[in-house]
């Protein structure tokens, strides 16, 4: 029974992808620039540099209401 749920929610699930890859044009150029970054030579340079900028900004955010409670 479990087998025929998850073939029932893998057909429904390819049915919308490929419906919504046919009918939107800005998710297909979305899934082009990912694929075409994902394939250059630079990916863990433009990862490290989205990882860094996540934790500068968490850190940031993390200290500034510590940094205005040491101010007062």
């Amino acid at each position: 029974m479990n087998g025929s749920l998850y073939n029932k929610c893998e057909l429904i699930f390819w049915d919308v992808a490929i419906d919504l890859l046919t009918r939107s044009v800005w998710l297909r150029n979305l899934i082009r620039q990912a694929v075409l970054l994902k394939n250059t030579p630079d990916l863990k340079f433009y990862l490290s540099i989205v990882i860094f900028s996540g934790l500068f900004g968490f850190f940031v955010g993390f200290s500034i209401p510590h940094f205005l409670q040491f101010l007062r």
